[in-house]
């Protein structure tokens, strides 16, 4: 075994040993002072640092959940973890009561240091990551992103691709007093330049097909405008089936753009065979986007369970189809 090897595996048993006797100190001293924390390609993962990684361990700490390690696999720079955790503080079946089966991967650094914690749901989408397995093939009946062959207008608002200037309109939102007020983009508070530049490119992969987080992004601007004032998401949900999601600005909101733009967008998907059907999924406590998809004319057709980028939840679904020709 080589050097590299023998740490990689000695630097695998002391995560066992640090997890499992809940050894927050001992943590601290195998994780770089920049290590990120998240899902899977996260453009601005929510863990940016060891303080804020150590902060989320010892939060579930105090609440009384623990991680038990069940597996550690060295896989080149990378390090599997399987976990079972309990936390007693959450009661219900589908929080997640008992013990839960959770995977992370470390990423190790050229010190020796975990440079990046990514957390999974799934064994072998950690498995895949890890490299230790190949990648999933892609379904045959996936979406394949293209631009809009015309323009998405109607006579407020319009619909664009995104584009590298719209880093600079995030950032000013980010750096405004309740610019990013209802989480209407994926951004942190203190979300710097890098970060709104790392969240365009993500969107402009999704765009290119590539490996993308958050997946390909229209932006919302008033008519006769180019200024970012909104954004509607776009996610392939199997089965032929297109999620739309959408956010408007805090001083855009109140005008209409939301339901006109995923009335723009779901007639483009539909008419031109990117999909069979598009849906809304909306948590139940959101009245104002529930009476959006509404105006925006989609019909709800109840509860779905929504599991996405490593959370689950109960939403309700809207839908809008293609209308069947008659025999």
């Amino acid at each position: 075994m080589s050097g590299q090897g023998e740490a990689m595996d000695r630097l695998a048993d002391q995560v066992r040993e640090a997890l499992n006797t809940a050894d927050l100190d001992a943590l601290a001293e195998l994780l770089d002072p920049a290590v990120r924390w998240g899902p899977p390609g996260h453009p601005v993962p929510p863990g940016r640092s060891r303080a804020e990684a150590l902060a989320r361990y010892r939060r579930g700490r105090d609440i009384g959940a623990r991680a038990r390690v069940t597996e550690t696999l060295v896989a080149g720079d990378k390090i599997l973890v399987g976990l079972k955790v309990t936390n007693p503080a959450r009661v219900a079946a589908r929080a997640g009561a008992g013990e839960a089966s959770r995977w992370q991967v470390l990423t190790v650094g050229g010190d020796g240091r975990i440079t990046a914690i990514t957390a999974f749901p799934d064994r072998e989408q950690a498995e895949i990551y890890a490299g230790l397995a190949p990648p999933r093939p892609a379904p045959p009946d996936a979406i394949q992103w293209a631009a809009p062959p015309y323009r998405l207008a109607d006579n407020r608002i319009g619909l664009r691709l995104p584009g590298p200037d719209d880093a600079a309109v995030l950032h000013e939102y980010a750096t405004r007093d309740g610019g990013l007020d209802g989480g209407w983009v994926p951004l942190p508070e203190d979300a710097t330049l890098a970060d709104c530049q790392a969240v365009v490119g993500d969107w402009l992969a999704g765009w290119r097909n590539e490996r993308s987080f958050h997946g390909p992004v229209l932006i919302i601007a008033a008519l006769g405008e180019q200024a970012l004032a909104g954004v509607v998401g776009l996610t392939d949900r199997g089965g032929r089936a297109a999620e739309l999601s959408y956010g408007v600005a805090p001083e855009r909101r109140g005008r209409g753009y939301a339901a006109r733009a995923a009335r723009l967008a779901a007639q483009w998907l539909l008419d031109e065979h990117h999909a069979d059907l598009v849906e809304l999924r909306i948590a139940p406590a959101n009245i104002p986007s529930q009476r959006t998809a509404l105006a925006a004319g989609f019909t709800p057709t109840g509860a779905v369970l929504t599991a996405a980028k490593g959370i689950t939840c109960d939403d309700l679904r809207f839908v809008r189809q293609r209308p069947t020709r008659p025999g």
